[in-house]
């Protein structure tokens, strides 16, 4: 919590307006009292004492208090305008931020009345000309009147003042809360800007991933089959050195879409669609790789969940393509009629380290891909086959508080 007062600390200025505060309270209120004996003077100083301190500690402030009250009674002299400093004092006590200060505050001005009522029952009217003598034959009544002036003047100046303090504790703490709920604010849009700043930063990762993945691998692949079709098979060679440069294009194009999105974050990215869905499998099968697609139903164009299926089919056949047996044919299953389902069969290498694809960003990406659209993603070994799974809901829109997921050890999938 924000404090907007600093009252646990107060200010020099707030100090020395306290002190001075007092001695000019002392002077006065001497000059009003001298006449009555030395025990108003004595109450006097030990309330300016307290007015003095009353920011630097309740407790010593609540104790000089106290004695100023004991000498009057005891003296059986009422300072009556010394005793308006009591105002201010349970002023203090009701406005004080510790709860517990703020009921001793109350309970003492109960106490404060109780004391100045009976006393004024059981002495009577002072003679403030002769404060040393008392009027013997007090009346009943006038007792009473003593004892309800006295006690109705206690009540006004310590039941009053704390009241007072009391109401403002109470529109300070209401400010207090207005101010918090706008720190609130403020903070939550500043995590809220943060978290979609590392949302934007990692699905830029993950795209500069797919498209560097996947065409090197396309790359690679079709180099390696053009240096062996060279002097053997020229019209290979030359068909594996266009997709090359095709890829590279290709490539080239996304990169400069991903730099257009860091400068203008506003900038809508192309959706891809049938087109370039297409010219993916004939990289593909360009590059030695047997397709076999299966696909239902109609595609839904929704921006977010088009990208989503382009990249998972993209980084599933470019996974298939670095690590799968080629000897056997990828079979590719895309059911569109109930949200989006991928499922992607490759075979697995008979070498002992192809079990599984090696450690990498690919399918903690797809994993991602799939968590931001709302939908699942599986990939692991089945019967001897590589195989991944991946389900978008039609909606293709975010699930409530998720994003990237945080852990990727709670991802299904390794590579």
């Amino acid at each position: 919590m924000t404090d907007v007062w600093g009252e646990d600390r107060p200010t020099r200025r707030q100090l020395a307006f306290d002190v001075v505060t007092a001695l000019v309270f002392a002077a006065v209120m001497l000059l009003v009292h001298v006449g009555l004996g030395l025990t108003a003077p004595v109450a006097v100083v030990l309330l300016a004492a307290a007015l003095a301190v009353r920011r630097l500690s309740w407790q010593a402030m609540s104790l000089l208090g106290f004695a100023a009250a004991v000498t009057q009674v005891a003296g059986d002299t009422i300072a009556y305008l010394a005793n308006t400093a009591y105002a201010v004092l349970f002023l203090t006590l009701g406005a004080h931020q510790d709860g517990r200060v703020r009921r001793f505050g109350l309970v003492a001005a109960g106490v404060a009345v109780t004391v100045a009522a009976l006393f004024g029952a059981t002495r009577g009217w002072p003679d403030l000309a002769a404060p040393d003598v008392r009027e013997p034959g007090t009346s009943l009544v006038e007792r009473l009147t003593t004892a309800v002036a006295l006690g109705s003047s206690a009540a006004v100046f310590c039941l009053g003042g704390w009241a007072w303090g009391y109401l403002r504790w109470q529109q300070r703490q209401s400010v207090q809360a207005r101010v918090d709920a706008r720190v609130e604010a403020v903070e939550r849009a500043r995590i809220a800007d943060l978290f979609e700043v590392e949302q934007e930063r990692r699905r830029i990762a993950a795209d500069m991933h797919d498209v560097v993945a996947h065409s090197w691998a396309v790359v690679a692949a079709q180099s390696d089959g053009a240096r062996y079709a060279l002097r053997d098979n020229p019209a290979g060679a030359e068909q594996a050195l266009e997709v090359i440069g095709e890829t590279a294009r290709a490539a080239m194009a996304d990169l400069r879409t991903i730099v257009a999105q860091l400068r203008d974050p506003d900038l809508q990215p192309s959706t891809p669609g049938r087109a370039q869905q297409d010219v993916l499998l004939e990289r593909m099968r360009a590059s030695g790789m047997e397709v076999e697609l299966a696909e239902s139903g109609t595609p839904d164009e929704s921006p977010l969940l088009a990208l989503t299926a382009h990249r998972l089919l993209a980084e599933s056949l470019t996974n298939a393509l670095k690590h799968g047996d080629l000897t056997r044919p990828v079979t590719v299953g895309i059911d569109w009629t109930d949200g989006y389902a991928l499922t992607v069969r490759n075979g697995i290498p008979t070498r002992s380290d192809a079990a599984k694809p090696p450690g990498g960003h690919g399918l903690v990406g797809m994993g991602e891909r799939a968590a931001v659209a709302g939908g699942t993603f599986a990939a692991g070994p089945e019967d001897g086959d590589w195989v991944v799974r991946a389900h978008i809901p039609t909606s293709g829109t975010p699930r409530p508080g998720g994003g990237w997921p945080a852990d990727p050890s709670a991802r299904e999938g390794g590579a």
